[in-house]
C-alpha cells in the first residue's frame, strides 16, 4: 500500500511539471534565469506575433534591466539607445508600471503608461508615452520616446 501510495504521489508531482515557452523573459537578477534559460530551447523559426501584451512586456524589461544593474538586458529591447546609456549604475531599486492604453498600427506602437520608481535619491512618479516597433526580435522600444521622462538612466 506505502509502494502505491508513493508511485501515486511521485508520478502526480512528475505530472505537475510546468511547460517551457520559447519566449520566456526572465529579468537578469532572478533566481530561477540560468534553470529557464537552460530549459527554453526556442524554434529558431517561430517568430512572436505583434501583440499588445509583448509590446508591454517589452517596455517593462527595460525597467527590469536597469533594476538589477544589467543595462545590456535592457539593451535587448531598446532600438537606437543612447552611447551613454548603461554607463553608470542605474541607481534604480524598484519600480511600478502600469500601461493605461495601448494603440498598435502595424508594427508600430504606443504605450501610455504611469511610472513609479524608487531611485537611491528617493521616489519620482512619471507619466509618459513609449513608442514602439515591431521586428524579427519583436517588440523594442524607441530609446527616444523614454529620454522624454527626465529620468537620470536615460541620457540624452
Amino acid at each position: 500500500m506505502r509502494g502505491i501510495l508513493l508511485l501515486a504521489l511521485l508520478g502526480g508531482i512528475a505530472l505537475a511539471q510546468p511547460g517551457t515557452s520559447p519566449f520566456v523573459d526572465v529579468p537578469p537578477c532572478h533566481w530561477a534565469r540560468e534553470a529557464l534559460q537552460a530549459i527554453a530551447r526556442p524554434d529558431p523559426n517561430a517568430r512572436p506575433a505583434p501583440s499588445a501584451l509583448l509590446a508591454e512586456n517589452a517596455l517593462r524589461q527595460v525597467f527590469e534591466g536597469l533594476r538589477c544593474n544589467d543595462p545590456r538586458w535592457s539593451e535587448r529591447f531598446l532600438l537606437n539607445p543612447s552611447p551613454a546609456f548603461g554607463q553608470g549604475p542605474a541607481g534604480l531599486r524598484g519600480f511600478e508600471l502600469a500601461v493605461e492604453q495601448v494603440q498598435i498600427s502595424g508594427r508600430q506602437a504606443t504605450l501610455r503608461f504611469a511610472l513609479s520608481v524608487l531611485l537611491e535619491s528617493g521616489p519620482l512618479r512619471r507619466r509618459g508615452a513609449a513608442q514602439l516597433s515591431f521586428g524579427e526580435q519583436g517588440w523594442k522600444v524607441v530609446y527616444a520616446s523614454l529620454v522624454d521622462l527626465e529620468l537620470p538612466f536615460f541620457p540624452r
